[in-house]
């Protein structure tokens, strides 16, 4: 399931079944809410997209994820939609090498003195960079998720990590009256396609120990970092040449 909303007012225009694969759909002037695909979200005339609040949408298919896991008692998530969502992402973040790893995205401003905001669903992971030496990955890390108040202070040593990720394109907005081009008038066209979320190239890694060190993750999947950890921290990392990696939202159950 995923929920079309307004990219001017974050209203909800429609909710639709998930498509396969490869399927794309047209998105000017609108965003997608992903809801994970193992629950659903029930909509109604009061249903929301902002704020975040517990209340709205997200908040709720992200409950419904963690009813799905018994084993977990908590969930933390980012729908990255807002600039405080994006406060939650630290550029400065290096990933242990050797090399040292550094930050290659695109994403939305989270702290000013210039105005803050970000598009939905173009928070992305850089294609890696292989004209330099050493080759430079894309790269995403957050800020420190402080797990510690939410379990006693004892932290956690079993995680669960999903996330969402899409590729968006553009078309060229083309008006003319001469050559091969003679008589056209096409609209620039946004287009969000539905994609494999463990695509070659896309690692995902988790940290308890605040970016100390990091064990790579597989989707939805159980992972033990066998001590118990309070300050987590998830990299987005991508080797691919050609496709960046644009995540519409990422959660940590644990």
């Amino acid at each position: 399931m995923r929920i079309v909303a307004n990219i001017a007012d974050a209203a909800i225009l429609q909710a639709e079944k998930t498509p396969d694969v490869g399927a794309s759909a047209t998105m000017n002037g609108k965003f997608v809410v992903p809801v994970p695909e193992m629950v659903s979200v029930t909509l109604d005339s009061t249903s929301y997209v902002l704020p975040v609040d517990g209340g709205d949408v997200t908040s709720q298919a992200m409950a419904a994820l963690l009813v799905e896991f018994p084993t977990y008692e908590n969930i933390v998530f980012n729908p990255l939609l807002t600039a405080l969502d994006m406060a939650d992402m630290d550029l400065t973040a290096t990933f242990p090498g050797p090399p040292v790893e550094y930050t290659r995205a695109i994403v939305g401003r989270g702290a000013g003195p210039l105005s803050t905001g970000i598009v939905p669903n173009m928070v992305g992971v850089l294609p890696q960079n292989n004209t330099v030496a050493p080759q430079l990955p894309g790269l995403l890390i957050t800020d420190t998720i402080d797990i510690g108040p939410l379990t006693g202070g004892l932290g956690a040593d079993e995680f669960l990590v999903w996330w969402r990720i899409y590729d968006i394109s553009t078309s060229h907005d083309v008006t003319s009256d001469f050559g091969g081009t003679a008589g056209m008038n096409d609209p620039a066209l946004k287009s969000v396609t539905e994609v494999d979320q463990e695509p070659a190239g896309f690692e995902v890694y988790l940290s308890h120990d605040d970016g100390v060190t990091y064990t790579q993750v597989d989707r939805v999947t159980p992972t033990d970092l066998v001590t118990m950890g309070t300050l987590l921290r998830v990299a987005f990392r991508n080797t691919s040449t050609t496709n960046r990696r644009l995540i519409s939202s990422f959660a940590i159950m644990f």
